[in-house]
């Protein structure tokens, strides 16, 4: 169980909500994001991953501050996106944190007037997050936490040069990269943009 290298606020919700047993993948990988590790972590469907970013971003981001976003989440597609976010209204209910996305589904007008506004997580695609950052809507100078979830879709030869320059915008941040799979973009990104990076391995559990 992680519930004891939580907050209390938080551990009320996990209790609420009937979380009881922790994955491989949520025990390992949150005492290292809480620490400050740049993380790998390659693991099948099912095994944490969305929760385990929620909670990491809850955890050390704790309350609204200012107005510039101190999490960035990059996701490879609108339904990703709308599900980060459900999981932070429901993990998150007893924080003030804003939270938006950036998505292709909605006006670019609306999202960037609500990011400019005052967002502490912004939850988006590399096409729509690099728009906005192109329009001065976005500001990354107080970005401490940089997560990709399904980092193999979303990292590849397609998106490459928009995650690059993305990335170069925010080099002290944390970065924390989930994928289902290593490919040779992962490791591109890896190689260039993390620090010292820990990769963590959860092998899929064979069913009986």
């Amino acid at each position: 169980m992680i519930k004891e290298k939580l907050d209390s606020p938080l551990v009320e919700v996990l209790t609420e909500i009937g979380f009881t047993e922790s994955t491989e993948l949520e025990s390992v990988c949150i005492p290292r994001i809480k620490s400050g590790h740049d993380l790998l972590c390659i693991a099948g469907k099912g095994a944490g991953k969305t929760t385990t970013i929620v909670i990491s971003v809850l955890q050390r981001l704790k309350s609204s501050l200012a107005d510039v976003p101190r999490a960035v989440i990059m996701v490879p597609d609108k339904e990703r996106a709308a599900s980060m976010k459900a999981e932070f209204d429901r993990l998150g209910q007893y924080t003030d944190l804003r939270v938006n996305t950036a998505c292709e589904d909605q006006k670019i007008d609306d999202q960037k007037d609500k990011i400019y506004m005052g967002s502490d997580v912004v939850i988006g695609t590399p096409k729509r997050l690099n728009l906005i950052y192109s329009l001065y809507a976005l500001n990354l100078s107080s970005v401490n936490l940089f997560a990709i979830d399904d980092a193999e879709s979303v990292i590849k030869s397609i998106n490459y040069l928009q995650i690059d320059r993305f990335s170069e915008s925010m080099p002290k941040a944390q970065k924390i990269l989930f994928a289902n799979d290593l490919t040779k973009w992962l490791e591109r990104f890896s190689s260039e943009f993390m620090n010292n990076q820990e990769v963590i391995e959860i092998e899929e559990e064979e069913e009986e």
